[in-house]
Parts: structure tokens; C-alpha cells; sequence
């Protein structure tokens, strides 16, 4: 989508509020934006209707010279967006001189859409011209597109020349009737009283918009009641630029979020008792509860064998892993090739048995929830009974500290504040106690998105203070880990706006900030900015201590299978001394499979 920001009169004839309403538009996410311009005497002729005089006298009230123009021009490219302009008479764009080809597009307005002269001159430019047609009937528009058909670059804008435009007389069906007689963009220029029936226009295929944008829609100007305020204009170009991704791609795909949902909110068989091997499955010996873990009645049902060939302990949620045989230990040769290259896994608690006897591998990593944290902090030596200290680990600290709460060290809520440095010294309180049984380093991740009100710099500032505090100096390294900027939090998404964003990446550069990489977050915030992900990844890795690798695609596409996102060959990563976390999504279903298609597909590639 292209959004265009009309400065048009709003700016009163005043660079500091045309400076003010192009940085508005730029933080907004508009692709341009432009200025109208009429020169300062001889354009009206006569003033003595009315409506003449008032627009007459805001127009002069409101007139900015070329050289201001120009350098306002600047200021919109250097803001990343296109420097466009509208000229009702083309002797006004002398007044530019050579200087006229600075600007990016050019615009005929509606009331001259019929004047062929003016518009092949402006498409003498040689630079992309737009054509409004509000004011004109079917019959007139549909002429002016065959005349200007010759005109590369060019595009039409359906509009109704109301100011503002009452709900109800969009004619929003006529976005199609133009597409139908071009092949050019089609777009909408908006004078609605109602901004958000530019969404309206989306829906019937406009690709390209215009919307005034005012610093207060309650002003004096005669533009001001038509177009957006700051506010708006945001919220226009928010929904407006997530159109494409909003609607898809016709498909109907389960986002991450969805699955964790269904499996937090769907139910499954438990086993009600023991169930023997060679017991067949019945209603006698389950019951369903939540969360769905396991098979569901449906499933089972399509089982031509009900009969388990593994123990099913009371309270188990039953899957297809107990129909299975006990599944063999990973070969010599790929055991070899992961601790060669410093490969991990994550455990939990709860399957960290029976993910260290298939993979005896050297290292770990313990993803734990808020609760564990809490039990280790109670008994360390108990909970520490169920891991194998042979082992070499790492820790995932909770993103939570409560069933409602994230993370946030720095939080002025004493409670957030207090309650996650406490999550985090438990951690830290761990990785001691593991270091001293393994006799190896034990790094710490963790996700810390919550920014302070002073901003970015300032947040990042001290929380690599407070971390080096809390971990390395008392001997156990964390790392903050890079995250994707659509996170699935409590159920739902939220955008996150820290560790990832390329604003980010300049600031840890410029303090030197540590950290972990996760090759999968890294993919999807490049994707969701539409930058290279390679050229982030370059600036990042020498700040990367420990690394998560997994594939990725789209904006939210997390953890797919090697070979099925954007990864592409990650070979590149599994040199460097850091350990590489396999963080494929649910690897740990089915004691595993998930990691053992990982390390083979990695393994029979690179080992």
C-alpha cells in the first residue's frame, strides 16, 4: 500500500508545522508525502462569490515558497518516504526552475482532470504521475483513462470532491469499475469525515491513498474537518500497511498462537489408572480433561489397534507414543557430531528423562516455568535429583513470573520489579549449583521486552547493567535473547518493540551488548520490517554468546522443519564457540522426534 500524507494548506504557511506534519507521517509508516502549490499572485482572477474570497484568502494565507518546498522535500526523503507536489497550472512549476525534478511524484488534482495539456506536461517530467477524479461523472473519468492510457507510471485516485465527505457517498464500488478499464494502480483520495473508510476502499482493491493530515481537525482551515489529525493518520497507515498480511493469502492457516491455544484450551484422554500393556484403551480406564496433551476420542476412535504397547501411569495424557516400541538411542556417530559442534536441546522437567536417555548428548538447555523456578528456589538439591550432572547446561528463564505477568526487571511496579529479580536470582542461584556438580559454565537466556518510559536507549542501557549485576559478576552470564516482533503472549499476539528492530541492532552495537541469537525471532522480525534477516544477522553475530537455531518463515512462522523457511543452509552457524540451541517448535512431542529429525537432517548434511 502506498499512503500518501497531503500537507496541502495544513501546514498555514508555516515550515516548522510542515516539519512537524512530515515527521508525524514519516513515524506513521506513510510511503510519501506532498505539498500543493499555486503561485503567489495571478492565480485567482476573481473573488467576489463567497466561497471565492474564502478560499482565495486561505490560499494566500497558506503560500510557502519553492526554496521552502524544496527544502521541506528534503526533509521528506531523508524521513524515508517520496516528496510529491500537485500543480493546478503547469507555468507554476517554473517557479521550481531545474529544482523541479527533486520531487519524487507529481499530482493533478481533481478539478483539472480533464485539462490534457497539464497533465502530458507534468508527464514530461519523466517521474510518476497520480490523477485524482473527484468531481467528474463515469463518462468523463473513463475518457480521461483512455486519453492518458500512453502515460507510463501513472495512477488514478477515485474521490468525491466533498469537503468532508458524509458517510454514505463513498461510491466505494466504483474502485472496481476503474480497475476494470486499467491496468494502472487504482487508489482512494480521502476527504471523508470518517478516516476509516479507507479500509472500506482496501477491501475493493484501492493500492494507493491520500488523506490530509492536520495537526487539528477542530482548526480554522478550510482543509482541516476533512482530513486526519495525528492520531488517525497513525491508526490509517497502522491498519492500511498490515492490509496485505491481514488478508492472506486465501489459505487458512493455524498460527502458533491458535495451536497453543487448542492445546491450552481443547481436552484430550488422561488415563483414569494404570494402563498395562496390551490393555486396550476404553472409557473404563480414561477420562478427558484439559489441557489436550494427547489423543483426543476422535482419534482414538480411527486407531484400528486400541491397545497400548507401553505402561500409561495414572494421570498420563495418552498419545501415540504408547503405541509405539521404545524408541532407540540416538547412533554413536550423530551423538559425536553434536557434541562436536555444541548442539543442545531443551528439556522440561518433566520429559528431561526421557529426552536425556533417547539423546545422550552433552548439552541442555532447561526451559523452565515460573512454578519450577519457585521449587528450586524451596529445595535445590531435590529438584536437581531428577537431571543427569554429567550433562553440560544452559537455562531458559521464565518469560513469566505469574499466570498474568511478564518479565520485567525494570519495572516500576515494585511487585513485576521485585518478583522477576527474584525469578532471575533463582536462576542465576541454579546455574551456580549446576556449575559446581558439571564442572562446566552454565549461560543463562532470557526474553526482556518491557521498554521504560525514557525509551529505548536508556532501557537497554540499564538493563545491561542490572544484568551484569545479576549474573556476571556473580559468575553466570545472561544473555537477553532476540525476539521476534510478534510474540505469542497469554494466549494472544503481542508486537513487541525491543530486541527486534534494526533500531535495536544499532543501539546494541553501540553499547556492546551480548546476547542471544535466535536465528528463528531473528528471520521473523526481519520479515515483519521487510529487511534482509542476512545483513541483521552479520551485524549481530559477533555480539552472539549463545545461539538458537531453527527455521522460520513469514512473520510469525516459528520453528518450521529445516528446508521449509527462509534458513535456508544452517551449516554457517554450527562453527563458533557458542552453543546452538535446536529450538524446533513442539521438538519434545513424541520423546523427541521433532530434535531427531533436526540433528539427522543436520547431521547426514554436515557431519
Amino acid at each position: 500500500m502506498k499512503i500518501i500524507a497531503e500537507l496541502g494548506i495544513n501546514h498555514r504557511g508555516s515550515s516548522e508545522v510542515a516539519e512537524q506534519l512530515i515527521d508525524i507521517a514519516a513515524e506513521a509508516g506513510a510511503w510519501g508525502a506532498k505539498f500543493q502549490y499555486r503561485a503567489r499572485q495571478g492565480f485567482y482572477q476573481a473573488t467576489h462569490e463567497i466561497g471565492d474570497e474564502i478560499l482565495s484568502r486561505e490560499i494566500d494565507e497558506s503560500y510557502m515558497a519553492p526554496d521552502t518546498m524544496l527544502q521541506l522535500a528534503e526533509r521528506i526523503r531523508a524521513r524515508g518516504m517520496a516528496a510529491g507536489i500537485s500543480f493546478f497550472k503547469f507555468e507554476d512549476a517554473d517557479d521550481f526552475g531545474d529544482r523541479i525534478h527533486e520531487f519524487d511524484f507529481f499530482k493533478v488534482p481533481s478539478a483539472e482532470l480533464l485539462n490534457e495539456e497539464l497533465i502530458f506536461a507534468i508527464a514530461g517530467l519523466g517521474k510518476p504521475i497520480i490523477l485524482s477524479t473527484g468531481g467528474h461523472g463515469e463518462d468523463e473519468i473513463l475518457r480521461s483513462i483512455q486519453t492518458t492510457r500512453s502515460i507510463p507510471d501513472i495512477s488514478y485516485l477515485h474521490c468525491i470532491s466533498n469537503y468532508p465527505v458524509l458517510l454514505g457517498n463513498q461510491q466505494m464500488r466504483f474502485i472496481k469499475t476503474l480497475k476494470a478499464h486499467t491496468q494502472a494502480p487504482v487508489g482512494y483520495s480521502s476527504h471523508d469525515q470518517d478516516w476509516e473508510v479507507c479500509l472500506v476502499a482496501a477491501a475493493n482493491g484501492a493500492s494507493v491513498f491520500e488523506r490530509h493530515l492536520t495537526m487539528d481537525k477542530n482548526g480554522r482551515g478550510i482543509d482541516d474537518s476533512s482530513s486526519s489529525d495525528p492520531e488517525e493518520f497513525r491508526r490509517l497507515c497502522k491498519l492500511l500497511n498490515a492490509f496485505e498480511s491481514v488478508q492472506g493469502t486465501g489459505r487458512r492457516e493455524i498460527n502458533q498462537g491458535e495451536r497453543i491455544n487448542m492445546q491450552n484450551l481443547g481436552s484430550s484422554l488422561y488415563a483414569s489408572r494404570h494402563i498395562a500393556p496390551g490393555e486396550v484403551v476404553s472409557a473404563d480406564n480414561t477420562v478427558v480433561k484439559a489441557p489436550r496433551k494427547g489423543l483426543t476420542w476422535t482419534e482414538l476412535k480411527q486407531r484400528s489397534d486400541k491397545a497400548v504397547k507401553r505402561p500409561v501411569a495414572a494421570g498420563t495424557a495418552l498419545s501415540e507414543l504408547h503405541f509405539t516400541d521404545a524408541k532407540a538411542p540416538l547412533e554413536p556417530a550423530l551423538i559425536a557430531f553434536c557434541d562436536e559442534n555444541q548442539l543442545s536441546i531443551p528439556l522440561r522437567l518433566h520429559d528431561a528423562r526421557v529426552l536425556q536417555s533417547r539423546f545422550p548428548i552433552q548439552n541442555n538447555e532447561l526451559h523452565l516455568s515460573y512454578e519450577e523456578v519457585a521449587a528450586f528456589g524451596r529445595d535445590m538439591s531435590g529438584e536437581l535429583a531428577g537431571l543427569d550432572h554429567r550433562r553440560h547446561y544452559s537455562i531458559h528463564i521464565p518469560d513469566y513470573i505469574d499466570s498474568k505477568t511478564l518479565i520485567d526487571p525494570l519495572a516500576d511496579d515494585d511487585r513485576i520489579r521485585e518478583g522477576s529479580r527474584k525469578v532471575i536470582s533463582t536462576c542465576v542461584d541454579l546455574a551456580l549449583e549446576l556449575e559446581t556438580r558439571t564442572g562446566a559454565p552454565v549461560p543463562i537466556v532470557g526474553s526482556f521486552s518491557r521498554l521504560r518510559p525514557e525509551g529505548k536507549r536508556q532501557t537497554y542501557r540499564e538493563l545491561k547493567t542490572y544484568l551484569e549485576e545479576a549474573g556476571q559478576r556473580r559468575g553466570a552470564p545472561i544473555y537477553p535473547q532476540w525476539l521476534p516482533r510478534i510474540a505469542w503472549y497469554f494466549g494472544g499476539a503481542d508486537v513487541l518493540d525491543m530486541f527486534c528492530g534494526e533500531d535495536d541492532i544499532d543501539i546494541i552495537v553501540e553499547i556492546g551488548m551480548e546476547l542471544c541469537l535466535d536465528l528463528s525471532h531473528l528471520i521473523l522480525s526481519a520479515n515483519y520490517a521487510r529487511a534482509d534477516w542476512h545483513a541483521w544477522c552479520d551485524r549481530l553475530l559477533p555480539f552472539a554468546r549463545h545461539i538458537h537455531i531453527a527455521d522460520a518463515v513469514g512473520i510469525d512462522g516459528e520453528g518450521v522443519e529445516f528446508g521449509q523457511g527462509d534458513l535456508g543452509d544452517p551449516a554457517a552457524y554450527l562453527v563458533g564457540p557458542q552453543r546452538k540451541v535446536l529450538e524446533v517448535w513442539q521438538g519434545h512431542l513424541s520423546e523427541g522426534d521433532g530434535f531427531d529429525n533436526a540433528i539427522r537432517q543436520l547431521g547426514g548434511k554436515h557431519g
